[in-house]
Parts: C-alpha cells; structure tokens; sequence
C-alpha cells in the first residue's frame, strides 16, 4: 500500500495533495468530493480504484448511512 493510502486509511480527515506536478496552486491539499479527491486551485482529481474508495468510504463514513 501507498505512503498516501495508507495516510487515508490511518488519519481521520487526512486530504492528500494535488497529484498535479504544474498545479498553480503550489500543490495545494485536496477535498474530498464522496468519491475522489480533488484539487480547488487546478480542477486535477485523483483516480483511486474504486475497490480502495470503497474501503475508505467504509472506514469513515460508514456512520452517515444511519
């Protein structure tokens, strides 16, 4: 497992930077958008595998089903 994954897995709120090596924004933190992570200053988004965002969505948002 990646540095970063396993950031995501192990740090409650973790956001990772943009994967953007020319994002103007001087690699900004991203925002999580409920199925990827996104950039606000280049609009770049991560493309985790969807088997990974399922187990993330699980760990830490499994509460907001109820």
């Amino acid at each position: 497992m990646s540095l970063i994954r396993e950031n995501l897995m192990k740090e409650k709120g973790y956001r990772p930077y943009c994967g953007n090596g020319y994002c103007g924004g001087l690699m900004p933190r991203t925002v999580w958008t409920g199925s990827q992570f996104k950039c606000n200053s280049c609009h770049w988004v991560s493309q985790f595998p969807a088997d990974f965002i399922a187990e993330y969505k699980a760990k830490w948002y499994a509460e907001e089903k109820h």
